[in-house]
């Protein structure tokens, strides 16, 4: 549909998230197997905050604003932007002068009346970031569905990298999980109640659903242990 966006050689092989490929492994993480939960959150505590030692843990989220006051660290990191949907070199460039690995990039479509427009710059940004091949970027859409959000989904589907965020409280489940699960995309959760979003995690597989985002990840972790 519309204009098929050229992809560069990096991205046109598939890319797996650290939490799907992991979990998928049967690895042992310290001697413990792998659950399907491996790396299923990402942490978004206040950045000095100490990290959680847990194989549900996958990435430290953080937003732009708060990169220089994140000390380097093993983990990847998952940049939440505040600023345009498409101002991504910045954040990009501050994170790697300061020794970030940088997993994945959180952004969001903020032009309702052109959500299409707004996913094609998003997409030319992150392409020009120069991340690595498995870097995945998140993209929040409105709330609200319309057909300027389904043409916006038809572009992002052409990228592998891509995962679509959606809001435990009102995306997650009905209309919008449906027009990005029948797109082939893949999702990730965003807020909510840890119920709820291993419910909608298991309802949709996990090979779908990458990961979830959270501020609370202490209570989390206590309600995925024992949990295969």
């Amino acid at each position: 549909m519309g204009t098929t966006l050229p992809q560069p050689p990096a991205l046109r092989k598939p890319v797996t998230a650290p939490s799907a490929g992991a979990a998928a492994g049967g690895s042992i993480w310290q001697g413990r197997p792998v659950s399907t939960w491996h790396g299923f959150l990402d942490d978004l505590r206040p950045v000095d905050a100490a990290p959680l030692d847990s194989p549900y843990v996958g990435a430290r989220a953080v937003r732009d604003t708060d990169l220089p006051s994140l000390d380097p660290g093993a983990a990847p990191v998952r940049v939440v932007l505040t600023g345009g949907a498409a101002q991504l070199a910045g954040p990009v460039a501050l994170g790697e002068r300061r020794g970030l690995t940088i997993g994945a990039l959180d952004t969001a479509l903020r032009d309702p009346g052109d959500l299409a427009g707004n996913a094609r710059r998003v997409v030319a940004a992150y392409w020009d970031a120069g991340l690595a091949d498995d870097a995945l970027l998140h993209v929040r859409l409105p709330s609200d569905w319309s057909p300027s959000a389904g043409r916006a989904l038809d572009l992002l589907a052409e990228v592998e990298a891509v995962v679509v965020a959606l809001a435990v409280a009102d995306q997650a489940d009905g209309p919008w999980v449906t027009e990005v699960l029948d797109r082939e995309l893949r999702v990730s959760l965003v807020g909510g109640d840890a119920e709820r979003a291993v419910v909608l995690a298991e309802r949709h597989g996990r090979s779908s659903v990458v990961s979830w985002l959270t501020d609370d990840p202490v209570t989390a972790v206590t309600h995925l242990e024992g949990r295969p």
